[in-house]
């Protein structure tokens, strides 16, 4: 007995390929692909780092505008094209890479955020991603630690060089 069913799968995804979260850090990802939200004027972008699917989302408000700009420029659109109305074709971004500075979310016991905590993303040109790796030496990106305090992320201070130094040994 032959079974056929029509199904439509327009918008879905398959189980288990749900979003994951990052260390926190300094990290690349691939540009997997876009959703425009229309009645909440977001557009999400879901992206690939080391197996981990993850995604950020952009208010398309004017406010919003630069976070969305900073993101394109990460990916490669020369900031000359980002001037005056734009009819932007995002999709000509999926598979291009990206640069960012990465803050986890604060994840509670079932393994998900806390309610009112946000993955944090500040997207970065690939040059300062770069130059960031260079200065690190052989150290991989994830290396450098970002420590979260009053709101704000600071670079994390290593226990020697605290002791060491006093303070602002972290600067050293």
């Amino acid at each position: 007995m032959s079974v056929t069913i029509e199904l439509d799968f327009t918008g879905q995804s398959p189980a288990g390929v749900g979003i994951g979260y990052l260390s926190t850090g300094s990290h690349s990802a691939t540009i997997a692909e876009f959703r425009h939200y229309e009645d909440s004027n977001r557009l999400y972008v879901y992206m690939v780092t080391d197996g981990i699917r993850h995604r950020d989302s952009f208010s398309l408000s004017e406010k919003a505008l630069p976070f969305l700009m900073g993101f394109l420029v990460s990916a490669g659109v020369p900031e000359a094209k980002l001037t005056g109305k734009v009819k932007f074709p995002f999709d000509k971004l999926v598979g291009k890479n990206v640069y960012f500075n990465y803050v986890a979310p604060n994840m509670g016991a079932n393994g998900q955020p806390i309610e009112g905590s946000y993955a944090e993303y500040r997207f970065i040109p690939e040059a300062y991603y770069n130059q960031m790796v260079k200065a690190l030496g052989a150290a991989a990106p994830t290396d450098f630690a970002v420590e979260q305090t009053n709101g704000k992320a600071i670079p994390a201070a290593t226990p020697e060089a605290t002791e060491k130094d006093g303070e602002f040994g972290f600067l050293m």
